[in-house]
């Protein structure tokens, strides 16, 4: 029993250290190559009222709901969404036609935002890339740096999800 309770002490102990001193920021990073124009896929990320169409997070969590604001594409769009886990809400910063869409997203009651971005690329005539990231910090002490190393496993099968809705609607949209 002695012997268990020294593991069990330990174990938070090296917890706990690791918590103190590793880093409390995450970058995640995916992207996808969609039989498009760069008008096309711009277009369905930089206009809220088009995410329905592609974005992950309402077929991963039934219970958000989402409330889009006055402003609905380009710099000042704004949502905001409530689920089950606290909600959130982001805004876009950057709009650049065809190249850059750059968005504030805070999660729950969090101070500081984590700084999200879609950059499209012309590949071929006829094949755009989108890279979407999303980088931040974890802003709990002890637990975040914890979560930090994890958020790579937690987010970015979401992020893969939401750039293959992209292509698909993307591709959709130009077929005749």
């Amino acid at each position: 029993m002695m012997k268990a309770l020294r593991v069990i002490f330990w174990v938070f102990v090296v917890l706990f250290l690791l918590g103190v001193f590793m880093p409390q920021d995450y970058r995640i990073s995916r992207s996808v190559e969609i039989n498009s124009s760069l008008e096309q896929a711009f277009e369905l990320s930089n206009d809220l009222k088009q995410w329905p169409r592609w974005s992950p997070w309402a077929q991963l969590d039934p219970s958000v709901t989402v409330t889009v604001g006055d402003i609905t594409s380009g710099v000042g769009a704004s949502q905001q969404w409530s689920d089950e886990s606290d909600g959130g809400r982001l805004e876009f910063i950057e709009s650049i036609p065809d190249t850059r869409l750059t968005y504030n997203i805070w999660f729950g009651d969090a101070k500081h935002p984590a700084i999200s971005s879609m950059i499209f690329e012309q590949v071929t005539a006829n094949k755009i890339r989108v890279h979407w990231t999303i980088e931040g910090d974890m802003q709990m002490h002890i637990v975040g740096p914890l979560f930090a190393v994890l958020m790579d496993t937690l987010v970015g099968p979401a992020f893969e999800q939401g750039l293959e809705n992209l292509k698909v609607e993307s591709e959709k949209t130009v077929q005749p």
